[in-house]
């Protein structure tokens, strides 16, 4: 392909290069057609400018005009100018006075018709300038028209005007060049016949006219303008071929409006030019083709075991190396004498059992670790420069309820929940982005499937990657939602009952030794509320467990009605809770013992088909008065409990200091 281009290229080049020479030497032809024919009008001007004044001296013309009114004899002058006429082809002979009035018109033919226009208009540029006129007029037949001032004794008595037809000279270059001439000038209103409408002309005259005034029309529909016909490029028509020259007349003869056109038949030169080009390229062609017979009887079987071993290469990028084995040994090789054929297919051969164990390797890795990343209970994926979701495990599809195609191209930052995790996240993300931090830890909450809200902890590490479209950040999220939550519950449960969900012996203890260090550091009052249920343990064997717990809970909820935020109500164990109410005096303290054992009297509990009533004996002490420590005061106030469930069901007790008598304050019975 590249000898073909090389030589359909030297072709259009030596065709181009001709064809320049072969325009060259007609640009070269016209300026010698156009300066030729100046040459020859100019010639003609002055032989008949040179015969006017011959023609004057003969006839004595200025003699005859020099008194207004002389005449002139026509038989004498004929006689006289007969001979010379028809040796320099003179068409007219016409003779004015001083005024330009026509003194004598003479011509052989008294029918042709020349136009005295032209006439006058040399004789008024010889009067002005008193130098010979020549005018080429051709609005009634084309003719070159000279006029002479004639003198006598310096005075100015007339002129001599002479006209040639035109036809002939052209006629004569034409023949002589063997180019074709046309003059084409401006149409008058009168004229209608010749004319070409679009340029406004018509054919004063043209050389083979039933040949070329077609093809001058079919130039005057093409172009809008004369002068915009271009004279270096070979213009069809028909099967021809012609070179279409355009000279302005003015260019010959000054003030003559209209143009001369050389029309040259180019057909030959370029019937000669596609000839030579022809068997350019098909000597070319046929050198190509001997080549190629050549190359191809040489290259045959090398190129035969090449096409042989790329037809075999596709099956070891399919992965198919059984056939590729089998399609290798099938074409056999020449191991006494190898060429560089030889070594690439024990190349081939080679790679082809490398690519299979990679294969079967990275096959056995990729197994592994997509299983691994499909079996770990941990959320896995990758991010992209820009912070789009790049990979992502099947746990972490699960665990969102999407398919991993739709997470993909998703901002990591949109799946978290909360500003916490995710302020933390974008503050870093540059820097992890931009390798100058390697990891980043923080803890981010998603919403799963669910619509649960889980807690993750999440671990980015960044790979590194020259791609935008490649992965960069390696993200893993661990939930630690449950373990939160177990911790939580743990930690709750270590502080609280669990039936009740009140603070249990320990925080009871805890915050107790904390108001009791207050109370003796501060000197403000605070109370200490025991309780025990009065029937819990009748209602227990008789109706079960589940209803003493239905019970307790009852209680529970009653003593949450009635403290304040700041009191600490507990569960000490069975039937036992206890109040803590931080500066509140006795009176407090009673008021809140009376109250809770009348909503227990008003309040009946019924489980099954059971109703039971329900109360509670209650001990109550101040701290500090009452005990020098906790342990003491623990005891005093289990003391003053037991005393009123000793005085009766629905009692409360307060203990007195002096630890010699108990004063029951609460008159009221139990029913």
């Amino acid at each position: 392909m590249l000898l073909l281009s090389l030589g359909a290229a030297f072709g259009a080049l030596n065709y181009w290069y001709l064809e320049a020479q072969v325009k060259a030497q007609y640009a070269q032809s016209q300026a010698a057609w156009t300066a030729e024919l100046k040459g020859l009008i100019k010639h003609s001007v002055d032989r008949l400018q040179r015969f006017s004044i011959v023609i004057a001296s003969l006839g004595n013309l200025s003699d005859r005009l020099k008194s207004y009114g002389g005449t002139i004899q026509s038989t004498e002058l004929e006689r006289k100018f007969s001979s010379v006429r028809y040796e320099l082809d003179v068409e007219r002979i016409v003779i004015f006075d001083k005024q330009g009035a026509i003194r004598w018109n003479w011509a052989p033919d008294r029918s042709s018709a020349v136009s005295m226009q032209s006439m006058m208009d040399a004789i008024a540029h010889a009067k002005q300038s008193e130098q010979p006129g020549a005018v080429l007029d051709c609005q009634l037949q084309c003719g070159l028209n000279v006029v002479m001032p004639l003198l006598a004794d310096g005075e100015h008595v007339g002129f001599i005007g002479m006209s040639q037809r035109i036809t002939d000279l052209v006629m004569e270059f034409s023949t002589a060049t063997g180019v074709d001439i046309g003059i084409l000038v401006p149409a008058s209103t009168e004229r209608t016949q010749q004319v070409f409408p679009g340029w406004g002309l018509y054919t004063a005259a043209l050389t083979h006219a039933s040949l070329l005034k077609p093809f001058i029309e079919d130039l005057s529909e093409r172009y809008t303008l004369l002068e915009d016909i271009p004279a270096d490029v070979w213009l069809r028509w028909k099967d021809n071929f012609y070179v279409f020259h355009v000279v302005p007349l003015n260019h010959i003869i000054s003030g003559v409006k209209g143009y001369l056109v050389f029309i040259f038949d180019v057909t030959e030169d370029m019937v000669a030019l596609k000839t030579i080009n022809r068997n350019s390229l098909l000597l070319i062609i046929g050198s190509l083709l001997l080549a190629e017979v050549f190359l191809f009887l040489l290259l045959r079987k090398p190129l035969q075991r090449l096409s042989h071993l790329a037809q075999t290469l596709p099956l070891v990028a399919r992965g198919t190396y059984a056939q590729a084995y089998q399609a290798f040994d099938s074409l056999g090789r020449f191991p006494k004498k190898q060429d560089e054929i030889d070594l690439l297919y024990e190349t081939s051969i080679g790679l082809t059992r490398q690519i299979e164990e990679s294969q079967l390797a990275l096959a056995a890795d990729r197994d592994f670790i997509q299983g691994i990343l499909d079996s770990v209970q941990v959320m896995i994926l990758t991010q992209t420069r820009d912070g789009r979701l790049h990979m992502v495990n099947r746990y972490m599809s699960e665990m969102l309820g999407r398919p991993s195609e739709h997470l993909k191209k998703n901002l990591f930052v949109d799946l978290l929940e909360g500003n916490e995790g995710k302020e933390q996240y974008q503050s870093n993300q540059i820097h992890l982005f931009s390798s100058s931090l390697h990891r980043l830890e923080h803890e981010g909450s998603i919403i799963d499937a669910n619509g649960e809200l889980r807690h993750i902890i999440w671990i980015h590490t960044f790979l590194g990657s020259m791609y935008q479209d490649d992965a960069v950040v390696l993200s893993v999220g661990m939930d630690a939602t449950d373990r939160i939550v177990a911790e939580n519950r743990s930690r709750w449960l270590a502080h609280h009952d669990p039936l009740t969900g009140l603070a249990n012996r320990l925080r009871f203890h805890e915050e107790l030794e904390r108001s009791f260090a207050d109370a003796v550091r501060s000197g403000n009052s605070s109370a200490l509320l025991l309780l025990d249920l009065d029937y819990f343990k009748t209602i227990n064997d008789n109706s079960g467990h589940a209803a003493g717990d239905a019970l307790l809970v009852i209680l529970a909820n009653e003593l949450r009605a009635r403290a304040r935020k700041s009191d600490l109500i507990a569960r000490l164990g069975g039937d036992e809770f206890a109040v803590l109410m931080p500066t509140t005096g006795q009176v407090g303290a009673e008021t809140f013992a009376t109250s809770l054992n009348e909503r227990l009297k008003e309040r009946k509990f019924q489980f099954g088909n059971k109703e039971y009533r329900i109360s509670a004996s209650i001990g109550i002490a101040l701290l500090p008065q009452h005990g020098q420590d906790v342990e003491e005061l623990m005891v005093n106030v289990d003391t003053a409990m037991y005393e009123a469930k000793k005085n009766g069901k629905g009692r409360w007790c307060l203990y007195f200091s002096d630890q010699e008598s108990i004063l029951n304050k609460n008159v009221v019975k139990a029913r």
